[in-house]
């Protein structure tokens, strides 16, 4: 039997944007989640032709800021009673810290010119697809017609993770190939943090789903 949930609907596009951003962990960059477990450090600085290296970490930092800054409006832009209190927790935990590195990163922006957090990183081919695959999990989730109750909860927490999971990694990555001492401990910071909120979901996924 299906738990009750209350939903407040607000704006159904938007919604999508942000709690659904884990359905596209899978970039045109590659799938962090599935990847080797190479240190990010070994790898060759930069390669790419035609974009400099501070082009390239550019990148990488308007990625991790239009996800977390995402994240950050899930429990705005729908309010969602769970009826778990230990999924509510997990889902604030996910948005508050995003919220706060979402805010970080744009104040460092005026502190290092250089730094940049509004790139477009995606071509529009892949900006396309992932639109249409917003839309078709919308539905899926949509209020009264969609998931409700455990599934509901399960299949939030599914997503939270793989998004959770990506924004590590870019973390670490940018964390180990950025020049800058200053910059490269907060990426660090965010990457362990990151790493705590995926244990965080994973453990309450088990213990709550896959008993």
């Amino acid at each position: 039997m299906f738990m009750n949930i209350h939903i407040e609907y607000r704006r159904p596009g938007t919604f999508c944007m942000a709690i659904l951003l884990a359905v596209a962990m899978l970039t045109a960059s590659g799938c962090a989640t599935l990847g080797s477990d190479r240190d990010a450090s070994a790898e060759p600085p930069f390669t790419a032709a035609g974009a400099s290296a501070r082009d390239q970490l550019n990148d990488g930092y308007s990625d991790l800021y239009a996800t977390a800054d995402a994240l950050s409006q899930v429990d705005r832009i729908f309010y969602v009673k769970f009826e778990s209190d230990a999924v509510q927790r997990v889902v604030q935990d996910i948005t508050q810290y995003n919220g706060q590195l979402a805010k970080r990163l744009s104040a460092l922006t005026s502190d290092f010119p250089a730094l940049d957090i509004g790139r477009q990183t995606a071509p529009p081919i892949i900006r396309a697809a992932r639109e249409a695959q917003k839309k078709a999990t919308l539905k899926r989730f949509a209020p009264v017609v969609g998931a409700s109750g455990a599934a509901f909860e399960r299949g939030i927490l599914i997503r939270l993770l793989g998004a959770v999971d990506q924004q590590h990694y870019i973390a670490a990555t940018l964390a180990a190939r950025e020049p800058v001492p200053a910059l490269s401990k907060i990426m660090g910071h965010a990457a362990d943090r990151y790493a705590g909120l995926y244990d965080e979901i994973d453990t309450l996924l088990k213990a709550r789903f896959y008993r």
